[in-house]
């Protein structure tokens, strides 16, 4: 391989390149390749426009047969169409085309080199070399080759190689991995070939109401919002949704829907997608997003939460739901400020949101607070509306466990710390929660980082089980004093909540050493220590450093996040409370200069 490529370094400009598939692309880029100085030895083009093209591009070329292209060629050049390539390379491997040492290049965007190991198994070398720009398939896309960005993906000694015959064409060069060709040429088909739908679609809105020469009206609008949007991304965006105008939109739906009902539904999913986008980054409030979702349904917002619909069985939940972007929140009511954070979250990652309430007899022990637990439904849907929450789930028991003949097991996850004080609980857990994200088909769930062990669980459940859900963490929400919200610190008394906040100040100090650059081993003794100093009246359960991941013990490794997880009892009321660390490497804390701290 070594000797190959010195070979090939040592003869630049004298590579003798065969080419598969006159079409647009490859007349042009073996046209560049000419100019660059290379000999164009084969070229294969059956259609009549292919043979013109290369009579017109490369006429010293000779036409032959695909499979004859490779023959005495230093480069063989693949520019036929993605959903071939895999085929074509198969079928000429199996033809003995590939020869050792020669260079295979393909220029499709969705692949990388690894739909060329058939050619590599004959001793070739791969390339794939995708040109980011749109072809005319004139000698006109030459000059425009000029500066274009070919995205390159190689072999780590190939990639100079693969640069200089981009530069050479004129192009710049950016080198990919692999595992990004995927989504990269998602991405480039999502900008450039559905933004030509998108004006297309434009243009024909104003044609058919008599505006005469729409391209020149909407040129200098586009061109800027263009440019704004590649230099500042989202911070470009402009109009009716960026200003919260709902009543604007729902004039636009109603129009579309006389005059370009066919237009109405890109209208729509884009508009959905400012509205959500917009408000996820705080340009506008959530509650005026939820106002331009619903215009966009064809109806104005009433105000805040005046849409918001209480349902208790499944049936009725199905009857209410829409096709938006579904964020869930899942509680068992004795709603406080944690929770509506959660619900916060979800409403600036989601077009609809929907909250369960349900206590959830599966997950309490036998002497734990079922009937007891606090229950204060009224005030929690009157929060719920003030924040607009679109659909609110409060099922009975019997209607969530009519027969409930099969659960989800925690497996050895669900063992530990809470999973060892509470026997049962994680299976309890988990079981409603694969029924609720069923139930609600959701898209995306938001969980609170204070149970980190249930959030670790959930997002192991829809991993394992290929759920497609998105898992979202949300922070932990804290009282002035410190203490992480819960509805079980209702329970607490006046002196039993002054002895709990030792949990808050032990997570503090474990923060603070942390970031002082203690190790892991370092930090979890510290916090041991801060906690039996102050810990008074509160009985410890545990106090450990666990991989945030597996609740396994942390292994001390730097490099590595660790969980500090605390349980303790204060009078009769189990509180727990957490940190996710990262470790602060000793040397980033020493004076540049004296190497000291």
């Amino acid at each position: 391989m070594d000797e190959t490529v010195n070979a090939q370094q040592s003869r630049p400009g004298r590579l003798r390149i065969g080419v598969v598939g006159a079409g647009r692309v490859g007349a042009v880029l073996a046209a560049a390749l000419k100019r660059a100085g290379h000999t164009i030895t084969r070229v294969s083009g059956a259609s009549p426009a292919s043979r013109e093209r290369i009579e017109v591009m490369v006429p010293e070329a000779h036409i032959t047969d695909p499979d004859k292209v490779g023959e005495g060629a230093d480069v063989v050049l693949l520019t036929v169409p993605d959903d071939v390539l895999p085929a074509v390379v198969d079928g000429f491997a199996r033809l003995g085309v590939f020869q050792p040492g020669q260079i295979v290049i393909h220029t499709a965007g969705r692949y990388g080199v690894e739909v060329l190991s058939p050619a590599t198994h004959s001793g070739a070398i791969a390339m794939a070399i995708h040109p980011a720009m749109t072809f005319s398939g004139t000698s006109v896309d030459l000059g425009r080759i000029e500066g274009a960005p070919f995205a390159i993906t190689t072999t780590p000694t190939m990639v100079p190689i693969a640069q200089a015959l981009v530069v050479e064409m004129g192009g710049e060069p950016i080198t990919l991995n692999e595992d990004a060709r995927q989504v990269y040429h998602a991405a480039m088909a999502h900008g450039a070939n559905h933004l030509v739908t998108l004006v297309s679609q434009a243009c024909r809105i104003l044609d058919q109401v008599g505006v005469d020469d729409s391209a020149k009206l909407f040129s200098p609008l586009m061109y800027a919002a263009l440019e704004g949007a590649l230099a500042s991304g989202d911070l470009a965006l402009t109009g009716p949704i960026r200003r919260g105008d709902a009543g604007t939109v729902a004039a636009h739906v109603e129009a579309l829907t006389t005059h370009n009902p066919d237009i109405l539904p890109t209208y729509r999913e884009l508009a959905r997608a400012t509205a959500s986008r917009a408000a996820h980054l705080d340009m506008i409030t959530p509650q005026a997003a939820l106002e331009v979702l619903d215009a966009l349904e064809g109806h104005a917002s009433e105000g805040p939460g005046t849409g918001t619909r209480v349902v208790t069985t499944v049936a009725e939940l199905k009857e209410c739901l829409t096709t938006r972007r579904r964020g869930v929140v899942m509680t068992m009511g004795a709603l406080h400020e944690g929770h509506l954070e959660l619900v916060r979250h979800a409403k600036r990652h989601a077009e609809e949101v929907v909250v369960t309430i349900f206590v959830n007899p599966l997950q309490f022990g036998e002497d734990e607070d079922l009937d007891t637990y606090p229950r204060t439904f009224e005030s929690d849907i009157d929060h719920l509306t003030d924040l607009g929450v679109d659909v609110v789930f409060a099922p009975d028991v019997e209607e969530m466990y009519p027969q409930q003949r099969v659960g989800v097991q925690a497996g050895e996850m669900g063992l530990v710390l809470e999973g060892a004080a509470r026997p049962g609980h994680f299976d309890g857990m988990l079981t409603v929660v694969h029924k609720l994200l069923g139930i609600t088909q959701a898209d995306v769930a938001f969980f609170g980082q204070k149970d980190a062990q249930q959030l670790a669980l959930v997002k192991a459940m829809v991993h394992d089980l290929n759920m497609g859900v998105d898992i979202r963490a949300v922070p932990i929400v804290r009282d002035a004093d410190g203490l992480a919200l819960s509805s079980r610190n209702a329970y607490l008394s006046a002196t039993q909540r002054r002895q709990a906040l030792v949990i808050p100040r032990t997570i503090e100090a474990a923060v603070r050493v942390a970031a002082d650059g203690a190790s892991p081993q370092e930090t979890l003794a510290y916090a041991r220590r801060e906690f039996h100093t102050g810990g008074e009246g509160v009985d410890l359960d545990y106090l450990v450093l666990v991989d945030p991941d597996t609740m396994q013990p942390h292994d001390g490794d730097r490099a590595k996040p660790g969980l500090l997880a605390i349980a303790a009892v204060v009078g009769n009321t189990r509180l727990i409370d957490n940190a996710v660390l990262e470790w602060q490497d000793p040397a980033s804390r020493l004076d540049p200069v004296t190497m000291e701290e």
